[in-house]
Order: structure tokens, then C-alpha cells, then sequence
């Protein structure tokens, strides 16, 4: 309601000075509600910030719903990551003849939140990583992207390559179609299926799910910027940097491993609702629900 006040005031007057003082305002408003709430959940706010979320645990696997913003694991111990917070949560779990204590047998973007599978022993990664290999994984993402699509459903089919341009970046990937610099790409699918059409912040935004049906380095973040739909937040593939947005919008929502020690079908609750996004999203077109779309993407 506060967002929305605020928006209508800031079309009423035309000013760069008054805009830029409102704006202002919101974000101190933002960090005193931060605070307060930090002050009120004492302990409790800290301890969310310092554990996983589990979604699912048996003797094979630990199933987490991956934090944005965090890395799985690093060299530098004094980083916070997926392996530093679990080794404190789980010490029970850590394999000592790891390097990284957990077998992590497939990986999420930094930036990236959602479902991260992590078998509990040495068969379970095995057959795990047989089944990422073999390209029998079903992985489904959630995405808020740049503008209105002019298309319901997709399939985007463009090789992903190691961009020699960008090494030591965190860009290191490109699409056969961008330049000839383009080293050793590889056959990259990617379906889209709309879910809807509506403003973030009073701009034009299409909430997508997106299946993988292969798996490159930042094969989806690279797709949706190549067909003009630059995933919302995502600064390291946007033409135009925009900062205003305070996480890149790309969720692992649902993992299908099917495998011979324990088949597993997790899902997450949708971060990217309305009501989760304190109304910044605001729907005005549904073309398909979450419940049906499942189906409707694995059928083309």
C-alpha cells in the first residue's frame, strides 16, 4: 500500500528532486522496519539467517531450499556458504574425506534459490549424478522476466560456450549467437511456458516456468537473455545494469530424480507471489496455473 502511495505521488510531480526524496524516504523506512523486527525476533532472526531450510531428509539425502545470495561452497573458509552453514547444522553428515564436507552432486547459481539435493552417502551421490548425467533429472525453475512475452509457450534451442572475453568475470558464458568468440558450445534446450503477465514496480514483467533439458552453466539466465527477456535482477546478462531489484528472480521450484535407491519429487512454496513480493508484483493477465503447468511444459 505504502509502494503504491508512493508511485502515484511520485507521477504526480515530474521533478527529479522530489523522486529522488521519496525514494529516499522509502528505503529508510525500509531499514527502520528492519530493524525493528531484528530487535523483536532477537535470536530467533539471527538463527533463521544462520541454518538451511530442509525440505526433505531421509538416510540417502538431505533436501534444502538454497538461501539466494549464497554460495554452495568455497576455498575461503571465512566465506558463508551452503557447506559452512550445514557443517554447524549437520555436523553428523559431514564426510571427513571431503574436501567440502557434503557430497554436493549438482549446483545452483550464486544468485540463484531453490532445491539442492545432497546425497547423505557415497551410493546415493553415485546414482545421483548418473541420473544428472544422463539427463533424467526433471528441473523446473520460476522466473519473473523482463517485459511481456509475444509468446505463451517456447522452446529456445541455442548452444552455450565459454566466453573467452570474460574469464576472470562472472560472465564466463555466451550463446553461439553472440560472437565467433564463442569456445566449445554445446547443444542447449530450454522450454518456457507463461504463467503470467503483469508490472514489478510498475514495469512490464512475465512470470514463466522454465524446464531445462540440458543442463549448461547458466543455460537459463543466457536463454531468457538471448530471446529478449533478461531474467529481473539479473545484472551479470542485462544490457542495462538495473540494481533496483533486490535479488535475481530465478527459483529452483521442483526437483523429479527418479533413481533405484530412493525416487524423489520435492517442491518449494512460489517465492515470487504477490503477497510474497510485499504486492511489487502485481498480476493482470493468468495465462496458465501452477497446477496444470507441470503437464503442459512436459508435453511439448
Amino acid at each position: 500500500m505504502i509502494d503504491e502511495i508512493v508511485d502515484r505521488i511520485v507521477q504526480f510531480f515530474s521533478t527529479g528532486l522530489i523522486e529522488k526524496v521519496i525514494k529516499a524516504f522509502l528505503v529508510l523506512c525500509d531499514r527502520f522496519v528492519n530493524f525493528i523486527l531484528s530487535l523483536c525476533e532477537g535470536n530467533n532472526y539471527k538463527k533463521k539467517d544462520e541454518t538451511v531450510d530442509v525440505l526433505y531428509t531421509s538416510g540417502n539425502f538431505l533436501v534444502i531450499n538454497k538461501k539466494h545470495d549464497l554460495l554452495i561452497n568455497s576455498n575461503d573458509t571465512k566465506k558463508k556458504t551452503v557447506q559452512t552453514i550445514m557443517r554447524k547444522q549437520f555436523p553428523e553428515y559431514v564426510q571427513d574425506n571431503l574436501t567440502h564436507d557434503f557430497y554436493f552432486a549438482h549446483r545452483l547459481d550464486f544468485a540463484t534459490s531453490g532445491i539442492l539435493c545432497i546425497p547423505l552417502n557415497k551410493n546415493a551421490c553415485k546414482e545421483v549424478c548418473q541420473v544428472f548425467e544422463e539427463q533424467r533429472a526433471r528441473k523446473y525453475y520460476l522466473a519473473l522476466l523482463r517485459g511481456h512475452t509475444d509468446f505463451d509457450e517456447e522452446v529456445i534451442d541455442i548452444a552455450i560456450g565459454e566466453d573467452v572475453r570474460f574469464k576472470d568475470t562472472s560472465k564466463k558464458m555466451c550463446t553461439i549467437l553472440e560472437d565467433e568468440l564463442c569456445q566449445n558450445p554445446r547443444r542447449s534446450i530450454t522450454k518456457v511456458l507463461v504463467l503470467d503477465r503483469g508490472y514489478y514496480n510498475g514495469k512490464p514483467v512475465t512470470k514463466v516456468l522454465l524446464r531445462p533439458i540440458t543442463g549448461r552453466r547458466h543455460q537459463l539466465r543466457l536463454h531468457c537473455s538471448q530471446i529478449g527477456h533478461v531474467i529481473v535482477g539479473d545484472y551479470t546478462y542485462s544490457l542495462k545494469i538495473d540494481t533496483s531489484p533486490p535479488r535475481m528472480f530465478l527459483h529452483a521450484f521442483r526437483l523429479v530424480l527418479p533413481n533405484t535407491i530412493e525416487n524423489l519429487d520435492i517442491q518449494t512454496d512460489d517465492p515470487f507471489t504477490e503477497k510474497a513480493l510485499k504486492y511489487k508484483w502485481k498480476v493482470v493477465e493468468q495465462v496458465n496455473s501452477i497446477a496444470n503447468a507441470f503437464d503442459i511444459i512436459d508435453s511439448f
